[in-house]
C-alpha cells in the first residue's frame, strides 16, 4: 500500500468534508419587521399572523386576497411553514421579493393546506418579503407564519413596499375593520356617560386584562372553549381567577386597551348537551364575586348599564343575544340584535329588538342597527317585576325605550348576563364532537352554520350594576 498516497486521500477526505460542513449553515428562524394585508376580518389584523402566538391569527374578509411579512433584514430563505387557523381547505401561493416588495417571484404555486403545519421548500434565494396569496375561491386565516432562512445575505435591495388596498397598517388599527380605538362623541353631542377617547380611557393605555378595564367583581364569565377535548362544556372562570384572566382569542383587551372584545364560535364548547349554542358571556355574581346572584325578580329595584358595539355576526342566522335577565328557567328579557339575510357579518344592517317573557312580547329598538354602532343599552327592574329598557345608538342618535313591561311565568330568582351568545351552530365542533342539538335542526335549509370557526363578537366599554 502507498501510505503518502493513502495519507493524502484522507487528508484531502477530510478537508472536503470539512468545507462541506462549512458551507451548509444551520437554518434559522426569520424575524419580521411588519405585516400587511389586502383584506381583514374584524380585529384578526395581518400582525396576528407574525407575533409567534399561536392562539393568535389573521383572518382575510374575502376571498382572493393576501397577507405580506417584510423581514428585518435580507434572508437566504431556505423553506417555510404556514400553522393555517381552523380545518378549511386553503388554495394559495408563495411569493417572494428581494427589493421590499417591488417586484415579486412566485415560488409555489397553487398548493393546498389544510390546518395544523404546512411546510412548504423553497429553492435557496435571497428575499426581504415574503406574501402568502390566497386563490379566488379562498379566505385565508393564518395562525402563524414561519419563514427559515440559511443565514443573512447582501441580495437584497430597499425599494419601498406599497401599502396594501385598505391601507392596514401593522401598527394602527384601522377603525373599518371593526377593532375599535376609541369611540367618537354622537353627533348630537351627548356622551350619555361614554368615555371620551381622549381623556385616556379608564385604564390610561395600560391595561393589562378586561378587568383592568371593566368592573368584573360581580362577574364570572362563560367561554366557548373546554378543558377537555373529549367534552363540549364550556369553561367558567370566576373571582379571582378572574381578575388577571385573558384569553387572546375569546376574552380580550381590543387594540386600544379601552374595551373588552368577546367572541364566540358556532362550533364552540356549550353550557350543556341541551344548548346548540355557544356563548362569551359575562353572568352576575354576589358577595367575593364566587357566589352567583339571585335577587328577588318582582321586589328588587336593580339595573344593569352597557356601553358596547356589535361588531361581527355569522353570515348564517346572523342572530346574537346581547343583554339579559334570567330566572332559573326563563328569558325573561332579552335584547338581540337579527341580521339580514345573505349577511356578510361586518357591515350588515340589522335590527335590535327586546324581547320579553320567552318571545312572548317585542319591542323595537333600532330598525336599522349597522354592525360596528356603538350603543347604550340600560335595562332597569323595579317592585313588581316591571322592567323598562332605554337605548341610543351613538353613531346615528336613535334613541328609543321599550316603556315598562312586566315580567311573568317567574321561576326562581333573577340575575343578569351580559356579552355575546350567538344563535347559530354547527353540528360538529370544533373538538369533534356531534353537537346533537344542532344536528337535529334544519341545516339543509341553509339556516344555521356548517363552519365551526363561524364567529359573532362584541366590543364592552362599560358594564355597570346599580
Amino acid at each position: 500500500m502507498n501510505t503518502k498516497f493513502s495519507n493524502l486521500s484522507f487528508t484531502i477526505a477530510v478537508s472536503a468534508a470539512m468545507i462541506a460542513s462549512a458551507s451548509v449553515a444551520s437554518p434559522t428562524v426569520v424575524s419580521f419587521s411588519d405585516a400587511t394585508a389586502t383584506s381583514v376580518r374584524g380585529v384578526f389584523v395581518a400582525a396576528n399572523a407574525i407575533d409567534k402566538n399561536k392562539n393568535t391569527h389573521w383572518e382575510a374578509d374575502a376571498h382572493g386576497t393576501s397577507i405580506t411579512a417584510r423581514f428585518s433584514s435580507c434572508q437566504r430563505v431556505d423553506d417555510l411553514v404556514l400553522n393555517w387557523y381552523g380545518t378549511n381547505k386553503y388554495t394559495y401561493s408563495v411569493q417572494l421579493s428581494k427589493d421590499n416588495g417591488a417586484t415579486w417571484t412566485t415560488v409555489v404555486s397553487n398548493t393546498s393546506g389544510k390546518g395544523n403545519e404546512d411546510a412548504q421548500n423553497v429553492t435557496d434565494q435571497a428575499a426581504n418579503a415574503i406574501k402568502i396569496v390566497g386563490d379566488i375561491d379562498s379566505r385565508l386565516r393564518i395562525d402563524e407564519l414561519k419563514v427559515n432562512s440559511l443565514g443573512s445575505t447582501n441580495g437584497c435591495t430597499s425599494s419601498g413596499i406599497s401599502n396594501p388596498s385598505n391601507n392596514e397598517s401593522s401598527d394602527t388599527s384601522n377603525p373599518s375593520d371593526g377593532e375599535s380605538s376609541g369611540i367618537s362623541n354622537p353627533s348630537d353631542g351627548e356622551s350619555s356617560g361614554i368615555s371620551n377617547p381622549s381623556d385616556g380611557e379608564v385604564s390610561g393605555g395600560n391595561a393589562q386584562y378586561p378587568a383592568d378595564v371593566l368592573d368584573l367583581s360581580k362577574w364570572k364569565i362563560t367561554l366557548p372553549i373546554s378543558l377537555n377535548s373529549n367534552s363540549n362544556k364550556a369553561t367558567e372562570i370566576k373571582q379571582p381567577q378572574l381578575k388577571t384572566y385573558t384569553n387572546s382569542e375569546y376574552f380580550r383587551l381590543n387594540a386600544a386597551k379601552n374595551g373588552v372584545l368577546l367572541k364566540a364560535i358556532a362550533g364552540g364548547a356549550r353550557t350543556s348537551t341541551n344548548t346548540a349554542y355557544a356563548r362569551s358571556e359575562l353572568r352576575e355574581m354576589q358577595g367575593d364575586g364566587t357566589e352567583s346572584a339571585a335577587w328577588n325578580c318582582v321586589n328588587t329595584d336593580h339595573a344593569m348599564y352597557l356601553e358596547q358595539t356589535l361588531l361581527h355576526t355569522t353570515t348564517n342566522k346572523p342572530e346574537a343575544t346581547i343583554g339579559q335577565i334570567h330566572d332559573s328557567k326563563n328569558d325573561l328579557v332579552m335584547v338581540k340584535y337579527f341580521g339580514p339575510d345573505f349577511a356578510n357579518g361586518s357591515t350588515d344592517i340589522g335590527k335590535l329588538e327586546a324581547r320579553f317573557n320567552n318571545d312572548t312580547t317585542t319591542k323595537l329598538l333600532d330598525s336599522a342597527y349597522k354592525l360596528g354602532d356603538p350603543m347604550t343599552i340600560d335595562i332597569a327592574v323595579r317592585s313588581s317585576g316591571n322592567v323598562n329598557i332605554t337605548y341610543k345608538n351613538l353613531r346615528s342618535g336613535v334613541t328609543s325605550s321599550t316603556g315598562t313591561v312586566r315580567m311573568t311565568g317567574i321561576i326562581g330568582s333573577c340575575y343578569f348576563k351580559a356579552g355575546i351568545y350567538i344563535q347559530a351552530c354547527s353540528k360538529t365542533d370544533i373538538y369533534g364532537n356531534t353537537n346533537t342539538v344542532c344536528a337535529n335542526k334544519n341545516l339543509s335549509a341553509n339556516k344555521y352554520e356548517t363552519d365551526p370557526y363561524a364567529y359573532a363578537e362584541i366590543e364592552l366599554r362599560n358594564i355597570t350594576l346599580r
